[in-house]
């Protein structure tokens, strides 16, 4: 049942005991003089039975507690302890000075609870609120947005691991007693906590060991077939199978595959895990954190984790809803060259704004790029470098099997063309293929060079401060298992750094406490 705060207060209010020990400008005071305004029990009474149950700790107490902990990244089992003796926490939480804390347990449902109502979604909304309140926002919103990388908190596995701890999932989500006698005795080997005692270092006895395990894994799957208690860990089994074996054309055995799948899992402690990149030497395991900014206030308006391996423009467009639905207009959303496709372009315009963001600029291994053409996307009409002009379009189908064209230039013209070999590499004329975006990317490539637009695009590096900001605390890696679970831990750092960012601006009514010595 949902309890609520004592509007009369408490004599044992540490605010009013011990108010000039408590760590002046911090965190802590910041959060005991304006948690009120930013959260109330009311807010979060969806999360609770009406009526039946003990009343429980108030939840604006407990969303306090978890801002708190993201700002200190600390345990549940600290954060029990701070609650229970640590002065600017009671403060921050506005408990009793007597009060015996709150139960490392406690945080742990709270969490649970806010992924399970989207609750922390609406409490960053909350935020961006009181700054449209404030008229913080200025008429015409300019936004930034980027990408971060987040270590993931499962452990990264080889095939072996992999497939040994698939095969311990399924036998525990299907029950040992459900399964026969002779299949489990197949199976111990990979149900126990140890590796099987093999000599790892030897390539032929590594590689009839695949063999057994992936026999038994066949062997496990078809007997949990059909069986829902079973069905998650077998598909997680049957991913990993298929991602990283194949069989050997020359000897009809498994071996492990060449190469990387394209969306390969990489934990099954954490299946939401991806191999990402942040450039082309910097690798990493996890997920991968979206923020979206207001540039002038450096309000964050919308947060969203998505996998390592993703791309990055498909998450545009949903944060500038998430910033909508606060009530933020986007006019202009600023981004680096990831942004500049396209199909990024067409989403973000769909909600009503527009995208800032350099066109990758166009290779041809050396030959003349189709930017050197001058091409008409509605006349189906291209003029290559030496002054030839081709209408001669044919259908064609891009990466998506989106219907697009392709204008062939004539062969005789290409082929007497004193600039050939600076333009065309086999024996045939010249192509050009059209993207299903020819014209979006046309303007984009002429908008991108007027001054307007390049000082908008020098404001980007703001948004790199904020995800440095965010990464400070505790951002850069994740604290719990799953791609939901590492959202809300991103979601509370943002709703820390945007309480400092509104109180800097002035956005709270209650700007001063009364901390009586």
């Amino acid at each position: 049942m949902l309890g609520h705060v004592n509007p009369q207060g408490s004599l044992l209010d540490p605010t009013q005991l011990f108010g000039h020990l408590v760590t002046k400008n911090s965190f802590y005071e910041k959060l005991a003089r304006c948690g009120h305004e930013l959260v109330t029990d009311d807010d979060f009474a969806q999360m609770y039975s009406k009526s039946r149950g003990r009343p429980s700790i108030p939840p604006s107490v407990m969303v306090r507690g978890l801002l708190l902990a993201a700002k200190d990244q600390t345990s549940d089992r600290e954060a029990a302890r701070r609650s229970r003796v640590d002065l600017d926490w009671k403060a921050a939480l506005g408990l009793d000075a007597d009060h015996p804390g709150i139960g490392a347990t406690t945080f742990s449902l709270m969490r649970a609870r806010f992924v399970l109502h989207e609750a922390d979604r609406k409490l960053l909304a909350k935020t961006v609120e009181k700054a449209v309140e404030r008229g913080l926002f200025p008429r015409q919103v300019l936004a930034l947005v980027d990408s971060s990388p987040v270590l993931g908190a499962g452990a990264v596995q080889d095939t072996y691991d992999l497939l040994r701890g698939a095969i311990k999932k399924v036998v525990q989500a299907a029950r040992e007693d459900n399964l026969s006698t002779k299949l489990l005795r197949k199976l111990g080997r990979y149900t126990r906590d140890t590796k099987p005692a093999i000599d790892w270092a030897d390539p032929e006895v590594r590689k009839k060991e695949l063999a057994r395990m992936v026999e038994a894994a066949r062997l496990l799957l078809d007997a949990v077939e059909g069986r829902p208690e079973a069905k998650e860990a077998a598909e997680l089994l049957g991913a990993i199978v298929a991602q990283d074996v194949e069989i050997d054309p020359d000897t009809g055995e498994p071996r492990i595959k060449e190469g990387t799948a394209k969306d390969r899992i990489v934990s099954n402690t954490d299946p939401e895990m991806r191999h990402g990149r942040k450039s082309s030497s910097r690798r990493y395991d996890g997920h991968k954190a979206h923020v979206l900014e207001e540039e002038s206030t450096e309000i964050i308006l919308g947060v969203d984790v998505g996998a390592g391996n993703g791309k990055d423009g498909d998450h545009a467009a949903p944060l500038i809803e998430q910033a909508q639905e606060a009530g933020v207009a986007v006019d202009e959303v600023v981004g680096d060259m990831v942004y500049g496709d396209g199909d990024t372009r067409e989403a973000v315009e769909q909600t009503g704004a527009k995208m800032i963001a350099k066109v990758r600029p166009a290779f041809n291994s050396g030959w003349y790029p189709k930017t050197d053409f001058l091409v008409d996307p509605e006349l189906l009409s291209a003029t290559c470098p030496a002054g030839e002009v081709t209408t001669d379009a044919h259908p064609a189908r891009d990466h998506k099997g989106r219907r697009t064209f392709m204008l062939v230039f004539d062969t005789e013209a290409c082929a007497s063309c004193p600039v050939r070999s600076e333009c065309v590499k086999g024996a045939g004329p010249r192509t050009i293929t059209l993207n299903f975006h020819e014209a979006r990317l046309a303007q984009a490539r002429e908008d991108q060079e007027r001054p307007s637009i390049k000082a908008k695009l020098r404001r980007r590096p703001v948004i790199e401060r904020k995800i440095d900001h965010l990464q400070d605390l505790g951002a850069r890696k994740a604290r719990y298992r799953g791609r939901r679970k590492t959202k809300l831990q991103v979601l509370l750092a943002a709703v820390v750094a945007n309480l400092g960012r509104l109180d800097a601006l002035g956005a709270f009514e209650t700007m001063e406490v009364a901390l009586a010595a």
